[in-house]
């Protein structure tokens, strides 16, 4: 039965796609982010993602009216750090071990360019942020009921691909929490807004039900910048009130413990591990500027380079993930793509007129997107999600309403300049 609700939600995507650019963009990300063939027992071993690019690009092919590709600064950097993971994939030790990696992040690059030509209007921006949403929302609202059925006796696991663990599913979610605030802002149907604040508050308890601790520094950092940068602080505060008071009633004693890790990392054998693979991962970098490539857990690596051989891990760590793998010429290509994301927000926030309704709209999604990006910034530095879509999805969409508006600008300053 799963199978074939799975299966009939693919085939009114692939019309869809066949229709419009926009509607595969977003059955491309839904998919990619939802991760909801792996949810059924055939559809996880159907090619689904293949057969939905495929439409896309045929369907581009159709109507290229409504596609146009431009470029903006947050694609210039991924293009220049695409670039150098294919050198850094070129001169590895081995090519047949990064190859797997090598080619599942060349196929999420490639289709990042594709899908960046399809989003043209305010409109569509909407319709990626609602579908970044909906890929998690229903998921990590299910795990905020079953943490609050179980009394957190149970970890939330995610439900597949980059975020099949806890921790990266709980991540994920972090960086879901402010969109889910937006729309939420912008919405004008009670119904809807009752929907959202559900989903953000069970999101936030399926957070902790992870028991990641990551999840909790990074939901932490998010909240606080989250409260400063609404216009509902008071709201906001309440929920949060409510989140940590269904903590402290709910949450088991082990859960406590492993929280309580954060401040004795020492005694960890799990942190110590990170440590020693960070220190690993510098001293690579440090060696060889191209770093290894997409593989680096091997007794090789930690012998030249780490502090000991009998606790290796990855890095678990979006920063250390990229610096052992592909140099420090790498960190600062993938540093440089966020600076420009969060660069393209501050642009609209700075040149929106904030005494209307859609400046403020826009407003509150460039600052939410500060707020995810805060999230996954923080998240990240204890997990390995460099490559996970999702922030890369959030970049293209800012930096469209980024181009957006300053065509507006341009064009509000061009009809003032006329003479009648």
């Amino acid at each position: 039965m799963r199978d074939l609700i799975i299966l009939g939600l693919v085939a009114f995507a692939v019309i869809a796609t066949l229709r419009k650019p926009i509607w595969g963009t977003l059955a491309w990300i839904f998919i990619s982010v939802s991760s909801l063939h792996q949810m059924g027992y055939a559809t996880s071993i159907l090619p689904i993602a293949l057969v939905i690019g495929i439409c896309l690009l045929f369907s581009i092919l159709i109507h290229r009216s409504e596609y146009k590709f431009s470029w903006s600064n947050p694609l210039i950097w991924l293009a220049v750090f695409t670039i150098w993971m294919n050198i850094t994939y070129l001169a590895s030790y081995s090519l047949e071990e990064n190859y797997s990696m090598w080619l599942r992040v060349m196929k999420i690059n490639l289709f990042l360019f594709v899908i960046s030509g399809a989003i043209l209007t305010r409109r569509d921006i909407d319709l990626v942020i609602l579908t970044l949403v909906l890929a998690l929302g229903f998921t990590g609202a299910k795990g905020g009921l079953f943490t609050l059925a179980t009394g957190g006796s149970y970890v939330v696991w995610g439900p597949g691909g980059f975020i099949g663990g806890n921790n990266e599913f709980a991540l994920a979610l972090v960086m879901t929490i402010p969109l889910m605030y937006y729309l939420w802002y912008i919405s004008d149907r009670r119904w809807v807004k009752h929907v959202l604040l559900g989903m953000m508050f069970l999101c936030s308890v399926s957070v902790i039900g992870s028991q990641s601790r990551g999840a909790l520094l990074a939901i932490s950092a998010m909240g606080i910048m989250l409260i400063a940068k609404s216009k509902q602080r008071l709201f906001l505060i309440l929920v949060t009130i409510g989140v940590i008071g269904i903590v402290l009633a709910i949450m088991p004693d082990a859960w406590y413990e492993r929280m309580g890790t954060i401040r004795s990392y020492e005694e960890d054998r799990s942190a110590m591990g990170r440590i020693n693979a960070w220190t690993m991962a510098f001293n690579l970098a440090s060696d060889r500027v191209f770093g290894s490539s997409f593989e680096n857990v091997t007794f090789d690596y930690f012998l030249k380079y780490g502090l000991d051989t009998e606790n290796m891990q990855g890095p678990h760590s979006i920063f250390f993930q990229i610096l052992g793998q592909h140099g420090f010429i790498g960190l600062f290509l993938f540093l440089g793509m966020g600076v420009s994301a969060w660069r393209c927000a501050s642009r609209v926030v700075r040149s929106i007129n904030k005494n209307s309704q859609n400046g403020m709209q826009n407003i509150t999604l460039a600052e939410m997107t500060k707020v995810s990006l805060v999230g996954y910034a923080v998240g990240g530095a204890f997990l390995e999600l460099a490559y996970f879509d999702m922030p890369y999805y959030l970049m293209l969409a800012i930096a469209k309403l980024d181009k957006l508006t300053g065509q507006t600008q341009s064009e509000q300053e061009g009809t003032r300049g006329v003479t009648p």
